[in-house]
């Protein structure tokens, strides 16, 4: 698996949101249930807490509204594909852009992450993988018995951690995970201690992709085809190449169009280094459908969900109070809990929204990339679109009783 080319094709920022591990369960609920149930912890004990079905309708309405409001009237250019689902259930699906329908699939930029560690998860709930184990380990078999993890004295000596043909002993596939590695190219002094800081890390990501290949003995792309194939994921696929040849052979693939003087197709190439942290392709349905999997527990074991939505470690971003889980980020203001991620590629950008108090997600894949020289511009529509739906769903609204929260 090559790993020439990743900082190139992943230059500018990877933009990505994420929120802090516990709070709401996820609501349930069948089009035959009059009522949805959250459930909350009383005394040790869970109750089920009616939530009436109106006020949810209500609240979607509202936010379908205000997000087709917010693209048909952004200043900046838009083209892409949006879906909001309630419950698992399309309320919204919004495609705006020459060319583009239903099922254009997009370069899903770093919320590739997402599926990435959702397979390095499932290879630990089968017992082939252990997160604690190092991972020069894993790509050189390598750090068996009592040395597990290096720690102590010995974690902070960068002499000891440094080999010409080795990456640091001491990175484990947790800190490849959350971004806390300090990995450097193969042989380099690692960037900082592991586990001691955050730096958000493409190459981590990638690195995980070779794990995953040892672990399973099977190649990144071939991995992905079988989730795809088994979770009934039609559109999530990996492609290879350059974007014209990718078009030529699947027409529904849309094109990545760069802002720079002009708009101009996206000069990019897709290659085998890059699919883990960036690269895979998808639809607007295909990666809501996973997302919905994923926080319905279909995917993972409940140990493994929980590991994946636990916040590890606090992250500088755009947004306040941000956090970092396993390939989502992570955030509990206002009351209410967020799992999120957002994307920024050459061509493509997304961003990826779940609010589990309600079941409710936002997928957003575009195919036109905003010129970096103005982030506040690139990334207002986002802004916007997420403070609309929080805005919504941190309203006070009847408990049952009467009450408000």
């Amino acid at each position: 698996m090559r790993l020439s080319g990743i900082s190139t094709l992943l230059a500018g920022v990877l933009l990505f949101l994420s929120a802090n591990g516990a709070g709401w369960l996820l609501a349930h609920a069948t089009e035959q249930v009059q009522q949805v149930q959250n459930v909350q912890v009383q005394g040790g004990n869970p109750i089920a807490v009616e939530k009436p079905t109106a006020i949810i309708a209500s609240k979607t309405a509202k936010i379908k509204a205000l997000i087709q409001a917010a693209i048909q009237d952004s200043p900046q250019p838009f083209s892409g594909s949006v879906i909001l689902l309630l419950q698992g259930k399309p309320q919204l699906e919004l495609q705006k852009g020459e060319g583009i329908h239903q099922d254009s699939r997009f370069v899903l930029a770093s919320l590739s992450k997402q599926i990435t560690a959702t397979l390095v998860l499932q290879a630990v709930d089968a017992g082939k993988l252990d997160l604690t184990l190092s991972l020069n380990h894993y790509l050189f078999g390598e750090l068996d018995g009592d040395n597990k993890v290096r720690n102590g004295a010995d974690a902070n000596s960068t002499a000891e951690a440094l080999n010409s043909h080795r990456y640091d002993a001491r990175i484990t596939l947790h800190h490849l995970l959350t971004h806390t590695s300090g990995v450097d190219k193969l042989g380099k002094a690692n960037r900082f201690a592991p586990g001691s800081q955050f730096e958000y890390s493409n190459l981590g990501y990638s690195l995980l992709g070779q794990v995953l290949e040892k672990a399973n003995q099977q190649s990144f792309a071939e991995q992905v085809a079988q989730f795809a194939k088994r979770y009934q994921l039609h559109g999530l696929s990996v492609e290879l190449g350059s974007l014209a040849a990718i078009h030529a052979k699947t027409p529904s693939f849309a094109i990545g169009l760069q802002e720079s003087a002009v708009i101009a197709p996206a000069d990019l190439v897709l290659d085998e280094a890059l699919l883990p942290a960036g690269g895979l392709t998808a639809s607007a349905p295909a990666y809501a459908a996973f997302q919905h999997l994923l926080h319905s527990g279909k995917l993972l074991s409940a140990a493994s969900y929980e590991r994946m939505t636990t916040a590890y470690t606090a992250i500088p971003f755009l947004w306040p109070n941000m956090h970092y889980g396993y390939g989502m980020r992570i955030n509990q203001d206002d009351g209410l809990v967020e799992y999120s991620h957002t994307g920024y590629l050459t061509g493509y950008m997304a961003m990826t929204l779940h609010y589990p108090e309600l079941n409710l997600d936002l997928v957003m894949l575009e195919n036109l990339a905003l010129n970096l020289n103005d982030r506040d511009r690139v990334f207002a529509l986002h802004n916007q679109i997420r403070q609309l739906i929080r805005s919504q769903l941190a309203l006070p609204h009847a408990d049952k009783g009467g009450t408000a929260r």
